[in-house]
């Protein structure tokens, strides 16, 4: 228990401290920060870890994981599974998805270079941005958070609030495009 324990508040400490540092220390380098401030929370997590009891002075005997080494390996799979599973692929999927797309597709061409005009036509595997912009047009659709008249597409009542939240959490977290 004491490892269930260890990785939930270390993870809510990483969550606040990337939400800060995002917020007062940009950097175009974000995932690279949050790396390191995951590497700092294990460094805190180890050495508290080692200076307080197994039992936490709460936790009742049936609750201890034996032998300690195991409950303390627990620890660190959980924390860093909520990290890399979690905050880090989540950031990751905002950010930077498109951009690794990119990179796959130079990558396997044959030159290992492209210019914009065979990105638009070729981006996913030769699908083309177009049908990128489709593909979302349809997910949005279906979810109903925008509506289709004619050519043109308008936010929904729920389309709206689901903006207004996504916009507030980035400018929250300061993801806006820097100059």
């Amino acid at each position: 228990m004491k490892a269930i324990i260890f990785a939930t508040a270390t993870t809510i400490v990483l969550l606040a401290v990337v939400t800060i540092a995002f917020r007062f220390h940009q950097t175009a380098q974000r995932a690279r920060q949050m790396t390191l401030i995951y590497l700092s929370c294990v460094m805190l997590s180890v050495l508290t870890w080692f200076t307080t009891p197994v039992d936490l002075g709460f936790l009742a005997p049936s609750l201890l994981i034996e032998p300690g080494w195991l409950d303390f390996s627990l620890m660190l799979f959980f924390f860093s599974t909520a990290f890399f599973g979690g905050a880090l692929q989540l950031y990751n999927l905002a950010d930077r998805g498109f951009s690794l797309r990119i990179l796959i597709d130079v990558e396997q061409t044959d030159s290992h270079a492209i210019d914009a005009d065979w990105l638009v036509a070729n981006y996913a595997g030769g699908k083309g941005l177009t049908w990128m912009y489709a593909k979302r047009i349809e997910g949005l659709l279906e979810t109903k958070l925008v509506d289709r008249k004619a050519e043109i597409i308008e936010l929904t009542s729920k389309g709206e609030r689901a903006a207004a939240v996504l916009l507030a959490v980035h400018r929250f977290l300061r993801l806006e495009p820097q100059s």
